[in-house]
């Protein structure tokens, strides 16, 4: 493959004989000598030609207005360069031809038919109210992927023309825009494919004609005149292709790890990544949520920061608030502790305290909820029901109109406090009332070493026998709230 620096390109103009050739008495009576008779040149990829009106025009430093023009200015003077008939405009050139190759207007039988279409009339309709406002195809495959996609292509074009315009015409800026400026072929390059594409086609025995506004009619031959690469020659390029190509591979593998992270010997680690979707069923507007994750005893983080958050402020909508708030984090349980015969250890919680501010700075805790962090890796919808403490008359009052409501003062209460140690929680004091409840979607991930582990115990082991005893203390939790929510329930009706 020739690379496109290299290729060459001879272009050859002649004006046509007088049909009445027969009858001059010299050659030169045959062609008209005011207009160009014959000319031929070689051209190069990207090679720049300047033809009498860039000479003339760049001459004047006044004219140049852009760096590209400024360079041609500076190229003109310092090698003192003369005008040819035969010129290029290059990528860096602003041309663009006019390439109308039909006579008439056009218009096809696709495009009669669709100014009469139904769904053109259908379609003056507002937007929600359209039978096809549905904009995404749910059918894809590879035919609807050609059919609705353009596909773009890195391409470099050249251009090479040249000028018919009349020899005795001293002011060329008023000169016909057609003459001077006749298109004889465009040279295209595809870098991604590396293919140079001439068009029109190069010549072999026929030529090309064209005609002026004037009725002189010219032929042109376009003719592929690069030399052809030897055999080392091209062993050479294939090299150089090749130790480039090795170059990129060592950069992209510079900006990969060299390795994984290993993980740590005697660490489970636990990869979080929780999205709280959307609040249902709550009274107020304005509701943000925030979240606490709470650790036992033997669990840790390196990314403490990311234990507490909280989403934006959303507005309801049909009693719905959608929040779509994502957050991540990385746990690690020390499997040190974990022997067969120590107790078992706590479970992460996620705590979730749901409020609500509404345009005049009122503020209501709406709900409180707790839900254990999965046992088991994958993804897991949740949906938490919450609660909030209710009080008096007054204070349903208070919180109607001034905003303000009892809160705990220790969000870990709404489930069981990491510090506390007894068997028994009582909290048949508190009175609360149901409230909504929060959708949230949650990926986890365990990462572990599995020679590491089997050091301490069996992994299957360990695997059945705690993910047992942790799933009842989680059923324990809520026989525990069960059995406190009867007991309000009995006082209440009692003080009835």
């Amino acid at each position: 493959m020739i690379p496109p620096d290299l290729y060459e390109f001879r272009v050859r103009v002649a004006q046509q004989k007088s049909l009445l050739a027969d009858l001059f008495d010299t050659e030169n009576d045959t062609r008209d000598p005011n207009y160009l008779e014959e000319d031929e040149r070689i051209f190069r990829w990207q090679e720049k030609i300047f033809s009498p009106f860039e000479i003339e025009f760049y001459n004047d430093e006044k004219n140049c207005v852009n760096e590209s023009q400024r360079k041609y200015h500076e190229l003109i003077k310092e090698k003192n360069l003369q005008a040819s008939r035969l010129y290029t405009y290059t990528e860096t050139d602003t041309y663009y031809p006019d390439e109308n190759l039909l006579t008439k207007p056009y218009q096809s039988y696709l495009s009669i038919k669709n100014q009469f279409a139904l769904p053109a009339i259908l379609n003056r309709k507002p937007f929600t109210l359209r039978y096809n406002k549905n904009v995404i195809d749910d059918r894809i495959n590879d035919k609807r992927i050609r059919s609705n996609h353009y596909f773009y292509m890195e391409r470099s074009t050249m251009y090479i023309l040249v000028d018919l315009s009349g020899k005795d015409k001293s002011d060329l800026f008023h000169a016909s825009d057609v003459d001077t400026e006749t298109l004889l072929c465009r040279i295209t390059y595809d870098k991604m494919h590396n293919i140079l594409t001439m068009y029109p086609d190069f010549t072999s025995d026929e030529s090309y004609m064209l005609t002026t506004d004037t009725g002189i009619r010219y032929d042109y031959w376009l003719e592929h005149i690069s030399e052809i690469q030897s055999t080392s020659e091209l062993e050479q390029q294939q090299e150089e292709l090749r130790q480039e190509m090795q170059k990129l591979l060592m950069y992209k593998a510079a900006e990969i790890p060299n390795e994984i992270e290993v993980t740590v010997p005697n660490i489970l680690q636990i990869f979080l990544n929780i999205n709280i979707v959307s609040a249902h069923n709550f009274s107020y507007n304005g509701l943000f949520i925030t979240y606490y994750i709470v650790l036992p005893k033997d669990w840790s983080t390196k990314q403490k920061e990311r234990l507490i958050g909280r989403t934006q402020k959303c507005y309801l909508k049909d009693k719905t608030a959608y929040f779509d708030y994502i957050m991540e984090i990385l746990l690690d349980l020390h499997l040190n502790i974990l022997t067969k015969n120590a107790p078992i250890t706590k479970w992460p919680s996620l705590l979730i305290s749901v409020a609500s501010l509404d345009s005049w700075t009122r503020y209501r805790i709406e709900g409180y909820g707790v839900v254990p962090i999965s046992l088991s890796p994958g993804t897991h919808e949740l949906s938490i029901p919450t609660w909030r403490p209710a009080g008096n008359i007054v204070d349903s009052l208070r919180r109607f109109f001034t905003g303000g409501t009892y809160e705990l003062e220790d969000i870990t209460h709404c489930g069981i406090p990491p510090v506390y140690e007894s068997t028994t929680l009582d909290k048949s004091n508190l009175k609360v009332v149901s409230s909504g409840y929060v959708k949230i979607n949650m990926n986890i991930v365990h990462r572990y070493n599995v020679n590491t582990i089997s050091t301490n115990f069996e992994s299957k082991s360990f695997e059945r026998e705690n993910v047992n005893a942790l799933m009842n203390n989680v059923e324990n939790v809520f026989e525990q709230f069960k059995a406190a929510r009867e007991r309000m329930l009995q006082i209440r009706n009692a003080n009835l």
